[in-house]
């Protein structure tokens, strides 16, 4: 969409970077300003056109204003600009009259325009994370929230001379990021009280320059609290004091019933959001945890609300800077000052509706496509793989296929640094695939001279559990693997998901699982046509022991795009210990304590594939370590049909990739990622003429 910008002062510079490089759905033609020069100098800055203001709103080719002049000119600019025909979107506050503000809305009705309204900080990666953790449920019932946030006028006023002029206190001005954010996480407000103050009426000039040290005399109000009520009827409190320190201390607490959400001044688009979970007994408190975020937009990130209003100019739906929105919040702030000039109790008398969370956009992921381990008994591995379980060996990459793939990659200078490893000989063993079924495979990596630390028993730890396999008869594939001389690590059973299962340590120590789904199998299970090359159908579960409980989730859901397919609870575990006879009446009492309780989720990766995260009872569990320098596992691999999608995916989503997209020496491109408990992921594509498909 084609914009022009309107106000090239201190904040333009900022829009303007953004709105020309990082936001692609956005075309700047020109800036305007009262300030010819102003505009002109902001014009050859970002290579554009510098206009007048009458200039500016009589071309044609501009379809959007974004209108970045003080408070004050609001009304008249966005009226001229609506007039005109163009959508406004504009810095807050909407106008500086709550009266005015609905005559703007009604014109833009008229005109068929849409018209929106900084501020566009909740749409960063804080205020979403929150926002996604109410959505979620995380908070329980919310009942009350608490924001206090301070500031320095002396600062403010010397740097700002528009603060000083009538309407454009504290309140309208910065008051608005902390009621925004709280709408678009709440929801409206039904009504307010207010108790306002201006103690210091003049303030001392600190800029360096002729002024210094000058007087300064301010009509506005400097000290705010106020009581909230929203129409959901959830309660609370906000203060903001200019007469304090200029750095934020800024609190910003929500509470429910299963716990404290704290946020982040508001005011930026990034920061931390801590969830502290509720507890009961005080002798074990839980520690806050930091939320994961899935936006890019942490830093200054000014420019997401006219490049969102865009995006819903074109798909023809309702912008999340709504006018409603910013109308709703200015009544608000409005009847906070009306409140403390009366002492009442002011109602609220319009509303919205709450704006659609930002959601991570999904990675296509198709399968499983292998899991990898670092081998430390590689015979007894491969026999056990190949001859046990039935494998097909694939492929065999040897050091001379690693040094051809690293000599391609980085050039002849590479090869002086791999003199140590093709010493080892060129025709060693490096990484060697297994084919399980179509498009899977198991990638056993070899030593190559350099030994690996032991890992702890994977029940002990945190990460990597177990891998599982679907088998269609799980009594021959018992007999198959106990004629073999394989110690059972326990026998067939029935599970609390309905299956029947057994499981088995391979000669490295990992845990390997075999299922066969039976008709009680509450897993939702589709018609699986994959080619199956040896007794086992396919991987069907890759289990981790979960540490960050709540960012883990969100990553593999909200970040890779996952779905949870499935949950099975501690009530669903103590009714099946019970039917099976197993525990005690005190172990069965305290799993129905927790009856509502996750006990295994299990996220669907592909048909009949997940990956299950089992949670911890409050027992803690040993840090596995850096990985990559032990023996079992190392990584799951998922495959992608479009390797440059799922980076851009994964990279809007907030994640940051371990790796850049790299084509690898077996022929398939691919990329890196670490999940919250450091488990290793890797994304991948098959190329052409990939080894894994010959």
């Amino acid at each position: 969409m084609n914009i022009g910008v309107i106000g090239a002062g201190t904040i333009s510079e900022i829009y303007l970077q953004n709105m020309t490089t990082v936001h692609k759905n956005l075309t700047v033609l020109g800036v305007a300003d009262l300030n010819r020069e102003a505009a002109e100098k902001r014009a050859a800055q970002f290579g554009i056109k510098a206009y007048t203001v009458d200039e500016l709103l009589a071309d044609p080719a501009v379809e959007m204003v974004v209108n970045l002049t003080p408070v004050g000119a609001h009304y008249s600019v966005i009226r001229s600009a609506l007039e005109a025909g163009k959508h406004v979107y504009t810095e807050k506050t909407i106008t500086n009259d709550s009266a005015k503000a609905r005559e703007l809305m009604h014109l833009a009705e008229e005109k068929g325009l849409y018209l929106g309204s900084a501020p566009d900080t909740f749409m960063g990666n804080a205020i979403q994370a929150a926002r996604t953790a109410i959505d979620d449920g995380l908070l329980g019932e919310i009942h009350s929230f608490a924001i206090s946030a301070n500031r320095n006028n002396d600062v403010l006023l010397s740097l700002f001379a528009f603060l000083r002029q009538p309407g454009t206190g504290v309140l309208l001005d910065y008051g608005v990021y902390y009621v925004t954010a709280l709408a678009s996480l709440l929801g409206p407000v039904a009504r307010v009280g207010g108790i306002v103050g201006a103690p210091y009426k003049t303030h001392r000039n600190i800029l360096p320059g002729p002024d210094f040290g000058k007087e300064m005399d301010t009509p506005n109000e400097s000290q705010v609290s106020a009581i909230l009520q929203l129409k959901n009827g959830i309660t609370g409190t906000f203060h903001i004091d200019t007469d304090s320190n200029m750095f934020d201390e800024t609190y910003f607490a929500i509470y429910g019933t299963k716990g404290i959400l704290y946020l982040s001044d508001p005011n930026q688009f990034g920061g931390d959001v801590r969830f502290q979970p509720n507890y009961m007994d005080p002798s074990k408190p839980v520690k806050p945890i930091s939320l994961w975020k899935f936006t890019p937009y942490d830093g200054n990130a000014r420019g997401i609300g006219p490049a969102e209003m865009a995006e819903a100019i074109e798909q023809n739906r309702v912008n999340r800077t709504s006018k409603e929105m910013a109308a709703h919040v200015l009544e608000v702030l409005e009847a906070i000052l009306a409140g403390g000039e009366n002492g009442k109790i002011v109602e609220i008398s319009s509303t919205f509706t709450r704006p659609e969370p930002l959601l991570p956009k999904a990675v296509d992921v198709k399968n499983f496509g292998h899991v990898n381990f670092q081998v430390k008994n590689a015979q007894k591995m491969q026999h056990f793989y190949m001859e046990v379980l039935g494998m097909k060996p694939q492929f065999t990459l040897t050091v001379r296929d690693l040094a051809k793939n690293l000599q391609k990659q980085y050039g002849d200078a590479v090869l002086e640094s791999l003199k140590p490893l093709l010493e080892c000989g060129v025709e060693v063993p490096w990484i060697q695939y297994f084919k399980l079924a179509d498009r899977q495979f198991l990638e056993f990596f070899y030593d190559l001279g350099n030994p690996y630390g032991e890992h702890e028993p994977y029940d002990d730890c945190y990460g990597f559990k177990k891998l599982n396999y679907e088998v269609s008869d799980i009594a021959a594939m018992h007999k198959r693997i106990t004629d073999a001389g394989v110690a059972v690590k326990d026998e067939i059973h029935p599970t609390a998901d309905g299956s029947l299962e057994f499981s088995v340590l391979d000669p490295d120590g990992n845990e390997i699982q075999f299922t066969q789904y039976t008709e009680n199998t509450v897993l939702p299970l589709a018609k699986d046509n994959r080619e199956v090359v040896s007794p086992l159908k396919c991987t069907t579960q890759v289990a981790f022991q979960i540490h960050d409980e709540i960012n883990m989730m969100n990553f593999y859901t909200r970040g890779l795009g996952l779905k949870k397919a499935y949950t099975l609870t501690y009530g669903d575990l103590a009714t099946y210990m019970e039917k099976m006879g197993i525990g005690d009446a005190q172990t069965l009492g305290g799993l129905r304590m927790m009856a509502v309780m996750p006990c295994i989720d299990y996220i669907k990766v592909g048909p009949n594939q997940f990956i299950e995260f089992f949670y911890t009872t409050g027992q803690e569990k040993k840090e596995q370590g850096d990985r990559s320098k032990l023996y079992g596992f190392q990584h799951i691999c998922l495959e992608v049909p479009d390797i440059h999608a799922a980076w851009d995916a994964v990279c809007a989503n907030g994640i940051k990739p371990d790796t850049e997209i790299a084509l690898g020496a077996e022929g398939a491109y691919q990329f890196w990622l670490t999940d919250p408990d450091g488990n290793k992921l890797e994304l991948m594509e098959y190329a052409e003429g990939a080894m894994q498909l010959l």
